[in-house]
């Protein structure tokens, strides 16, 4: 059978159309040369929409902590999450991923170690070290150093139950070789959705790259 050439020019406008179509996006400040990629279909929580949800904490820790800001930005597989899910504590019930760079103060990058990047919000070293009756049930599945060109730090995956769910944070933190600024990155979500989704959340973690500000 031959095709008639309006009829081919259209079977080739639609594999030409299929073959670029993009599977992914960025995620990026290229004046603090950090980026990482997420699909091309996540929706996108951009950094106005997070820094106007923090500026509503009444913690002057928070705050201040908000005005060393550099750059934020987080991505959800669902459009049903907004910036205060991502300040939340609760488990996503779909993949969440958050990157932040801010400036460190003079006595946090003086005291500043592994340790400490490890416990940027959970406290998993003393999880591990100084155990309580209060310490939660945890899972600590991989740590490791991760060296970059513009950072230093480790990279860790853990479970931690709260409020009887479960919730999986593949954890990345990072410092500039003259201590100055701490680039974090979460993929997280409970883990049954991680292990659900566990190719393409630690794809995401795995791009995480930082080359530092120019």
């Amino acid at each position: 059978m031959r095709l008639r050439p309006i009829a081919l020019l259209g079977v080739l406008a639609l594999l030409l159309s299929a073959c670029g179509a993009p599977s992914q996006k960025y995620g990026e400040s290229k004046s603090e040369g950090v980026y990482f990629t997420v699909p091309y279909s996540w929706h996108e929580i951009t950094s106005a929409q997070l820094n106007a949800e923090e500026a509503k904490s009444t913690s002057a820790l928070v705050l201040d902590r908000l005005a060393l800001v550099k750059w934020q930005e987080a991505y959800s597989q669902s459009s049903g999450l907004a910036a205060k899910d991502v300040y939340s504590l609760k488990a996503p019930d779909v993949p969440l991923v958050f990157a932040r760079v801010r400036a460190l103060y003079p006595e946090e990058a003086n005291a500043m170690s592994y340790n400490l990047l490890r416990d940027v919000v959970w406290p998993v070293t003393d999880w591990v070290n100084n155990p309580t009756a209060t310490t939660p049930v945890y899972n600590i599945v991989d740590d490791h150093e991760v060296v970059q060109k513009g950072a230093r730090g480790v990279r860790t995956i853990f479970s931690v139950v709260r409020a009887g769910v479960s919730q999986t944070i593949d954890q990345t933190s990072l410092m500039s070789p003259d201590h100055q600024k701490l680039y974090v990155l979460f993929v997280r979500c409970t883990t049954v959705c991680y292990n659900k989704n566990i190719k393409v959340m630690s794809r995401i973690a795995d791009s995480f790259t930082v080359r530092g500000a120019k």
